[in-house]
């Protein structure tokens, strides 16, 4: 099967919550991921997202079904399909390999036994927020505004600790200080665009992006069009001037993707599903973006960055 000639890495979709759902599976489905999608590229690696609803009664029950659900996608497609762990099954990188993620500390339940034996399940990151607060952190909709909880600071430490990466999309812009200030290792945001070219609460500053930049993190692009434009109609070039603006700012090795995948209800004009992702690359290809440049964004950046951040599989 000819296939689209770029190497994917997604730090961001939502896509093992919503065929949890509504019963579907990985490998065809309705929603924006799928296998066969991801199939169609030289090689994909996505991390999948486990999104704990705050209208959950047991959030810890609900990342467990969420990761359950994964590792039942994971059997039924093994001879296609790995789980990144560390850096030795980073270096197996294959057309479909996948790593898992939690979406909002809640998750955990305030105990630090939990983020280390959601770790020994495989999850490698974890957001420390979602849109609003919980004993981590507050969100970008918060009702207080603040940052790390006193909790939320021994949090960090730990992930520092047992190396999960630490997501800092969906932060109050004190949250994000609070986490550079505590945290020894880079930092990313998984899915978050830029506020000096549309600003969305969600969007970073420029501030903040350099700090990333700087410490050897990654920013990667959501592809939401409310995060991209002021319109619903968004479009690729949208993408790409939040792309231009971070490597304005110095990010030709800290931007990538985040497309946030069956967490968002829309998508820009062009793009109906992964499958047709490749537009977002010919078009950078078309308007001059070099074959280097276009393999650091699609995956080359968040793959040095797996590999600086993972520890080896024994550890």
């Amino acid at each position: 099967m000819e296939r689209y000639p770029y190497q994917i890495v997604d730090a961001h979709c939502d896509t093992i919550s919503e065929i949890l759902d509504s019963g579907e599976e990985l490998f065809a489905n309705n929603r924006h991921l799928s296998l066969e999608h991801m199939f169609k590229y030289s090689g994909y690696i996505q991390f999948f997202a486990a999104w704990i609803d705050e209208k959950k009664e047991n959030w810890l029950a609900r990342t467990l079904e969420i990761l359950d659900r994964f590792y039942q996608e994971l059997e039924k497609n093994s001879e296609r399909l790995t789980l990144i762990t560390g850096r030795e099954s980073l270096a197996q990188v294959a057309a479909g390999e996948k790593a898992g993620a939690l979406e909002d500390a809640r998750a955990i339940c305030g105990s630090l036994a939990n983020l280390r034996m959601l770790y020994r399940l495989g999850v490698r990151a974890m957001t420390l927020s979602w849109n609003h607060d919980n004993d981590v952190a507050d969100g970008t909709f918060s009702g207080r505004g603040q940052g790390l909880t006193a909790f939320g600071r021994e949090v960090v430490r730990e992930m520092n600790r047992i190396g999960m990466m630490i997501d800092v999309s969906h932060m109050t812009r004190q949250g994000f200080w609070d986490v550079m200030e505590e945290s020894r290792a880079p930092v990313f945001a998984s899915h978050s665009n830029c506020s000096a070219v549309f600003a969305h609460p969600r969007n970073l500053d420029d501030e903040q992006i350099k700090a990333i930049i700087e410490a050897g993190g990654v920013v990667g692009l959501n592809i939401y069009p409310e995060f991209l434009t002021d319109g619903q109609n968004a479009r690729i070039d949208d993408i790409l001037r939040h792309a231009e603006h971070i490597l304005s700012l110095g990010g030709e090795h800290a931007l990538g993707l985040g497309t946030d995948f069956d967490g968002i209800p829309t998508l820009p004009e062009g793009i109906a599903n992964a499958g047709e992702l490749y537009h977002v690359f010919d078009k950078m290809k078309e308007v001059g973006y070099s074959d280097s440049l276009i393999a650091a964004i699609s995956s080359r950046n968040l793959i040095d960055f797996l590999d600086k951040m993972l520890k080896n599989e024994k550890e």
